[in-house]
């Protein structure tokens, strides 16, 4: 009896040993899950941090190029009418801030051209203009190119036709050949043509 009772012992302590390691490895089973799961749910938060900063910073970046870009049409329109050309032009001072337009008058013009048969002359009054008093002021450089001016205006008049010219755009395109024409005089004399802001005419007849 005594060796059966000690055999029982036996056998229920092994099986609480066994009971015991499961256990045991049941515990770690869940532990190690669960460590793997707040590793994870770390990662992602790191991640979710690294791009809320990092949109966050390109966010400032985009504000900041705003900004300068903002500043820079403030400076641009403080001083609008100056600008900025290739050094192979002559180089002006840049006009003021808030100047004024100037005007340089040529000659009144009267030619005859193509009438169509409705017209014999045509009688143009013509102002450039620009900010830039070193270009159309009394002693600028258009006043040393007037001849040149004249002659290849009164050449482009000559060529008009009054069927042409007898259309609602009809003066607005001779008015943009006219500027062209004056732009391309000003390039050939190392001027940089778009000092020249403007033509207007004073007066249009065709008679």
């Amino acid at each position: 009896m005594a060796e059966e009772v000690q055999e029982k012992e036996k056998s229920g302590g092994g099986k609480g040993i066994i009971i015991i390691l499961l256990v045991i490895m049941i515990l770690m089973m869940v532990g190690i899950g669960v460590l793997v799961f707040m590793l994870l749910n770390a990662g992602h938060k790191d991640e979710g941090d690294a791009s809320t900063s990092t949109e966050m910073h390109a966010s400032a970046e985009h504000g900041s190029g705003q900004d300068d870009a903002h500043g820079a049409d403030a400076e641009g329109d403080q001083n609008s009418h100056a600008k900025t050309y290739s050094p192979k032009f002559k180089q002006f001072d840049a006009p003021a801030p808030g100047s004024p337009p100037l005007y340089f008058t040529m000659d009144k013009f009267v030619v005859n051209f193509n009438g169509d048969g409705q017209a014999k002359f045509l009688a143009v009054d013509l102002k450039f203009m620009s900010y830039y008093p070193q270009l159309v002021g009394d002693a600028g450089e258009m006043e040393h190119l007037r001849p040149i001016l004249k002659n290849d205006i009164q050449r482009l008049l000559r060529n008009q036709h009054f069927n042409a010219l007898n259309t609602p755009d009809g003066p607005d395109k001779l008015r943009e050949e006219i500027l062209a024409t004056a732009k391309k005089i000003l390039e050939k004399h190392n001027i940089y043509p778009d000092l020249l802001e403007d033509v207007y005419m004073t007066r249009f007849v065709m008679q």
